[in-house]
């Protein structure tokens, strides 16, 4: 028997139509991916533009102990620092340093610990500034002293034709899991995916679940629905309430995922190197297809249950007053399997993420960061597509039977035990 009949047809048609043609569907869709490229594009403006405009700030390096002030400055001048030693201030004070910047022309003043080369000295190297120190120049100073030392220690153990900035290089880690097939996947690269699609399917279950509800209580308080359930079944129009939102849904998501496609296609070159530089090369990976099909499965039949649960508690109220309460339970469903996602990519077989990702009001989440992140053996997706299937058979019957009744009731919120009864004699 076909579900998707002419009727529900024209009520998905209806619904979908409906919600697309609206200023709020326009604005969400094309304006949020675009405000959102814009806003990167605008941060990175004002990086650029004010690391450009920075000024060269001149600083006076205090070295007690006379071994790493040379050094400090050969590095700080490299890294377009102007950087001087102050040998006159070697023995001062703190308070004698801090009066002596206030006469001096100098920027900040950079003071090392007495017996900073050997690390027995247990002060710390303090920057003394007029005003702000710019984070690029902290940086500058932390590795211009990190270098200087390293340099210091060679040149006292007679090394000093040792290439300092050799010693220091070092290389980049990545992680590539090995599927039972061969197939290799960047760790991080795919740890990153996974939560991106489950914070993704999070805000459309709560954003089109609350529309499911909003969209049957318009109808119930409308004569509207005395008339279309004289022409269909009650199950017809559930169905095709969910299914055209739902469609609603897809196709925003699919406006997104293009302009995001498209926004990386222009960036390819320079995410590339950056995802080279922590140890994801993007040309050696393997696009995982049976992965990503069993991922939308999960999602779809997630939709199909939660949609469901949405659908039967609207039709328990009359008014929207009512709606965050009847939603809540269902949402409380949604958020902790979203918040266990975390955990889930860090520890994908851990007892409670394998129980987490069979249960049926769970698995939709946490599942699909499993399949991602890990090797999950056959038997628990063949368990866990079918009791998601199955619950997804038996929240529509459930929210059919509610809807039944409930649709054509007005007033107060019906309470638990009238929902029973509907449910068993609905």
């Amino acid at each position: 028997m076909n579900p998707f009949t002419p009727k529900v047809l024209a009520v998905m048609r209806r619904e979908f139509m409906q919600r697309v043609k609206t200023k709020w569907f326009l604005i969400s869709t094309i304006g949020l991916p675009v405000l959102m490229i814009g806003m990167f594009v605008l941060v990175g403006f004002f990086i650029t533009s004010s690391q450009d405009q920075e000024e060269t700030v001149s600083v006076g390096v205090i070295d007690p102990s006379g071994a790493v002030a040379d050094f400090l400055v050969e590095e700080l001048l490299a890294d377009s620092v102007l950087a001087s030693r102050v040998g006159e201030l070697d023995a001062a004070s703190e308070e004698e340093v801090r009066t002596e910047l206030t006469d001096s022309d100098y920027d900040h003043f950079f003071r090392l610990p007495p017996d900073v080369v050997n690390g027995e000295d247990n002060g710390t190297a303090r920057i003394f500034a007029r005003d702000n120190v710019l984070p690029a120049t902290q940086s500058a100073l932390r590795n211009g002293l990190r270098r200087a030392l390293l340099r210091a220690r060679l040149s006292e153990a007679g090394l000093e034709n040792v290439d300092a900035e050799s010693l220091l290089q070092t290389t980049s880690i990545g992680v590539v899991n090995v599927s039972g097939s061969g197939e290799a996947r960047s760790q991080e690269l795919f740890q990153g995916i996974s939560f991106a699609i489950a914070f993704l399917f999070y805000m459309v279950l709560l954003i089109y679940g609350q529309m499911i509800i909003r969209s049957i209580i318009e109808e119930k308080a409308s004569d509207i629905v005395e008339v279309m359930v004289s022409s269909l079944r009650p199950w017809e129009l559930m169905l095709g309430k969910i299914v055209g939102v739902g469609a609603v849904g897809l196709a925003q998501i699919g406006v997104w995922v293009l302009v995001i496609m498209v926004a990386a296609i222009f960036g390819l070159s320079t995410a590339g190197a950056a995802l080279t530089d922590i140890g994801i090369d993007i040309t050696a990976l393997s696009i995982p297809w049976g992965t990503i099909g069993l991922v939308l499965t999960f999602l779809v039949l997630g939709y199909l249950l939660y949609a469901g649960m949405f659908a039967g508690a609207g039709a328990t109220i009359s008014n929207e007053t009512d709606a965050q309460q009847v939603a809540l339970p269902v949402t409380m469903l949604i958020i902790v399997p979203f918040i266990s996602v975390q955990g889930v990519i860090g520890s994908p077989n851990a007892a409670w993420a394998v129980v987490m990702s069979i249960v049926p009001f769970f698995s939709p989440l946490v599942m699909p960061s499993r399949l991602l992140v890990t090797n999950v053996p056959f038997w628990q997706t063949a368990l866990s597509v079918v009791l998601l299937g199955a619950f997804v058979l038996f929240a529509a019957w459930v929210a059919g039977r509610i809807y039944r009744v409930g649709i054509l009731m007005k007033g107060q919120r019906a309470n638990l035990p009238e929902v029973v009864r509907w449910v068993r004699h609905g």
